[in-house]
């Protein structure tokens, strides 16, 4: 078998999202990134953190490497959310989060949101927030949740088109993809530059046969039958040099020392990428 040593370093980025790893402060998640190769991060809504201020999260980063950072779920101004409202997700805390961790992109997923929730009720709530993130220089992504009121690519789209933000577009995970039932074509239809994002996990083959989850039973890069090879491509097609963030909610990754989680998830994507 060949070893982490033997694979060669990814031409393409490649990030660790926090629900990969056991709970950890974002400078922990920063430092096991970089140290295992990755060069982006995703960090929870309400990152903690020692720095006290963002030049000094800003140097941790440099030091470490890491080039992008995304801040997973900005809630608080999506419409019909209870969960947002309950948990305290306001606009405020997530701008504030975004100008102390040097975010380049929130990741917005309509978590346990009303299925009936309008296009018009999310035009009308994402325009003002496109609007300051564009102020901080950072991209919005829609995240299609079966379910929800972002149910899926098309929907995620829709949203996207009308709300007419130049810097709104839509986060393509893996896990939900294959949950929508969406198709290698559906990706490589999307607008040039529509996504944003780009979250990727392994799915096994007999997955659709077992109850449906939106969180738990992904695997490792590689470690199960989704086509992630041809997923990659056409992601890269429609945004070249967009980065490979693995979000593997895996209750065995999270039992791990983080270091040998994170050196298992960055063995996988780039033995995917040495096949393409």
């Amino acid at each position: 078998m060949q070893t982490h040593a033997e694979i060669p370093a990814s031409p393409l980025s490649l990030g660790l999202c926090y629900g990969s790893l056991c709970a950890m402060d974002a400078d922990a998640l920063v430092a096991v990134a970089g140290e295992a190769g990755f060069t982006s991060v995703m960090l929870p809504p309400f990152p903690e953190s020692a720095c006290a201020t963002r030049a000094e999260f800003r140097a941790l980063l440099d030091r470490y490497g890491i080039r992008r950072v995304v801040l997973d779920g900005t809630m608080g101004m999506l419409p019909r959310c209870a969960f947002a409202r309950v948990n305290g997700f306001t606009v405020a805390r997530h701008l504030a989060a975004a100008e102390r961790f040097c975010v380049d992109c929130f990741n917005v997923p309509h978590y346990e949101g009303d299925p009936r929730a309008t296009v018009a009720e999310f035009v009308d709530a994402l325009a003002p927030f496109c609007e300051s993130a564009a102020t901080l220089g950072a991209s919005v992504a829609l995240e299609f949740l079966p379910g929800t009121g972002i149910p899926d690519i098309e929907r995620a789209l829709r949203i996207t088109e009308q709300t007419g933000a130049p810097n709104l577009g839509i986060a393509l995970d893996t896990w939900h993809w294959a949950r929508c039932r969406a198709t290698l074509d559906d990706i490589r239809a999307l607008p040039p530059g529509m996504i944003k994002d780009f979250q990727l996990s392994d799915r096994a083959a007999d997955e659709d046969t077992r109850p449906d989850s939106i969180q738990w039973g992904r695997l490792v890069p590689g470690e199960g039958a989704a086509p992630l090879a041809e997923i990659i491509r056409a992601v890269q097609a429609n945004a070249p040099g967009m980065s490979l963030n693995a979000e593997v909610f895996s209750q065995e990754l999270q039992a791990l020392a983080p270091q040998l989680a994170a050196a298992r998830i960055a063995q996988g994507l780039r033995r995917i990428i040495a096949a393409i």
